[in-house]
């Protein structure tokens, strides 16, 4: 009888971009980070992606290497949405950087962008002419 494939847990997920968003948050690299924890980059990638779990004990270095609070991995009981929306901004390649620019930017500019980002994602919602 074929063996399942396990599932990973949405805890486990979310504990792994959490870590990669703070990750990119300090310009770290999963090697830098790997350093730090005595892991490869290899594991820290299985961290992030939520296939490995990560020990109690794995995470408390983590937080302190990233200078947080082991609690600020752990989904709040009722998270709303934009936070929700802004941590998996976060843990997007490129992500951290697009928020860290954007708070740089004044308030017009910012509107500029929003207005580009508005109208690129509906470009990107239309199916391409064949």
């Amino acid at each position: 009888m074929p063996r399942a494939i396990p599932v990973a847990d949405p805890i486990d997920i979310y504990i792994g971009q959490r870590l990669r968003a703070e990750r990119l948050a300090r310009k770290m690299s999963q090697t830098d980070l790997g350093e730090a924890l005595n892991v490869s980059f290899q594991q820290i990638q299985k961290y992030e992606r939520g296939d490995n779990r990560v020990s109690a004990s794995m995470l408390t270095r983590a937080a302190e290497a990233l200078d947080l609070s082991v609690t600020e991995f752990f989904p709040p009981e009722k998270m709303s949405d934009a936070t929700a929306r802004r941590i998996e901004i976060g843990a997007l390649r490129g992500g951290a950087a697009l928020t860290s620019y954007f708070a740089a930017m004044t308030p017009a500019r910012r509107q500029i962008l929003i207005q580009v980002a508005r109208e690129l994602a509906q470009d990107s919602a239309s199916p391409d002419p064949a």
